[in-house]
């Protein structure tokens, strides 16, 4: 081989396809339909000139040059296409429906042990107001009963949703989370906790005709956020399930298969929370907006997170 002139006569070929791989580095959108022809031509080509050199050159600096050219176009023409930002979020969505869907019986238990808890607490507050007195702080049961709220500015409701969007993501997630250390004992506190702390509110509030006012202001933020809460719930009761009743298995294996599912939960969970936080915000404690209005929000809102819950990706193979 006379390499000076195989240089010369493959070197235009090369410089070509440096500079489609230039164009073509972020994506392959961005060549037409002949220059993707060419990039393969070129491609080809130049693969059988590093064939040539190997063999017959004891030029490392070339070889190494086109090696690196050719494992560069390679790269270009066969990488996975990169998903899109839409089909990321619906994979996402995908993924979080299907594990509530497979995870239901813990999610039903972590409502049941919610409201439930709420349902009991609320005629033993009524029997005795101490009990009552001790789970709900006077000064929030005053607040309440009086079925009026400071009215908040602009600044002060940005205050609350970033109060709200940094403090209640963190209490799904620990109330998931405790479980594992805990054998699931520390999820079903929290949940009792605050299933308890609902029914006392919910008795005080029926006590001076103000129910109808306390879901009016905690359904429209409450539908995500109590949501949030029975889904974190949910994770970390399949979570203490595994520890508790591992079955043929290993507790640690249990927890590991158990795990993956409560991540998706936890992270759905917080999720839920941050879509709760700016209508708990700027909606569902701003006196300028009518109870019913809030009542025919959260209504809806209930409608539409039903039919996701239970009709999203239906047609879609689940995700293993």
């Amino acid at each position: 081989m006379n390499e000076a002139t195989f240089v010369d006569r493959r070197e235009p070929d090369w410089k070509q396809l440096t500079a489609l791989c230039d164009r073509g580095e972020v994506t392959l959108k961005t060549l037409s339909r002949e220059d993707l022809k060419e990039f393969v031509r070129l491609y080809r080509n130049v693969s059988g000139d590093l064939a040539a050199v190997r063999t017959s050159s004891t030029n490392a600096a070339l070889v190494q040059f086109l090696n690196d050219l050719v494992a560069r176009a390679y790269g270009i023409l066969y990488r996975a296409p990169r998903n899109t930002f839409g089909k990321a979020l619906s994979q996402a969505m995908l993924t979080a429906v299907q594990t509530v869907r497979r995870r239901k019986a813990f999610i039903f238990a972590s409502a049941a042990l919610f409201f439930g808890t709420a349902l009991l607490s609320a005629p033993l507050a009524e029997a005795r107001p101490d009990i009552g007195d001790r789970v709900l702080p006077k000064f929030l049961s005053d607040q309440w009963t009086k079925g009026q709220f400071p009215d908040r500015g602009a600044g002060q409701s940005m205050m609350m949703w970033s109060f709200y969007a940094s403090n209640n993501p963190r209490v799904a997630l620990i109330t998931g989370a405790v479980a594992a250390g805990t054998f699931g004992l520390g999820t079903v506190t929290i949940l009792s906790e605050n299933g308890m702390l609902l029914g006392v509110l919910a008795a005080r509030m029926a006590d001076v005709g103000k129910l109808g006012y306390l879901f009016a202001s905690i359904l429209p933020h409450g539908v995500p956020e109590l949501s949030g809460i029975i889904v974190s719930g949910a994770a970390g009761l399949a979570l203490g399930w595994a520890l508790v009743c591992p079955g043929r298995r290993r507790r640690g294996l249990a927890l590991r298969d158990a795990g993956a599912d409560a991540i998706v939960l936890l992270s759905t969970s917080a999720v839920l929370m941050l879509i709760a936080a700016p209508i708990e915000g700027f909606f569902s404690f701003n006196q300028g907006i009518p109870s019913s209005v809030k009542a025919a929000v959260a209504v809806l809102e209930i409608v539409l997170w039903t039919a996701f819950w239970v009709g999203y990706g239906n047609r879609v193979q689940p995700v293993s």
